[in-house]
């Protein structure tokens, strides 16, 4: 981890800046997306929402999860509905070639 600032940069902050964009503008429900990541090591197959996503393994996943939370507050405090999407494994240029999609394509 060379630059955690970054990710709390990114990820954090530009999230808080968007939820009270949101706010602000009344806007009517915010979807945003998250990382499959929150899950950390979990190995139950198959893979289900249900599970607990407390512990993550990277700090991304840290941050993202903690977007996650911010949007359930600001639900409760500012009726903002809010859905987050738990992406796995996007597909597309910006891929990254270590996972598995690309390895055997």
């Amino acid at each position: 981890l060379e630059n955690p600032h970054a990710y709390v940069e990114s990820n954090i902050v530009a999230f808080t800046n968007m939820l009270e964009a949101c706010r602000g503008s009344r806007v009517g429900h915010l979807t945003y997306a998250s990382t499959s990541s929150v899950y950390g090591a979990n190995t139950d197959m198959p893979f289900s929402e249900h599970r607990p996503a407390d512990h993550p393994l990277q700090f991304y996943a840290a941050t993202k999860r903690a977007n996650e939370l911010m949007a359930h507050s600001y639900s409760h405090l500012f009726g903002l509905p809010t859905t987050g999407l738990r992406f796995f494994t996007v597909y597309g240029p910006w891929g990254r070639p270590d996972m598995a999609l690309f390895l055997f394509t």
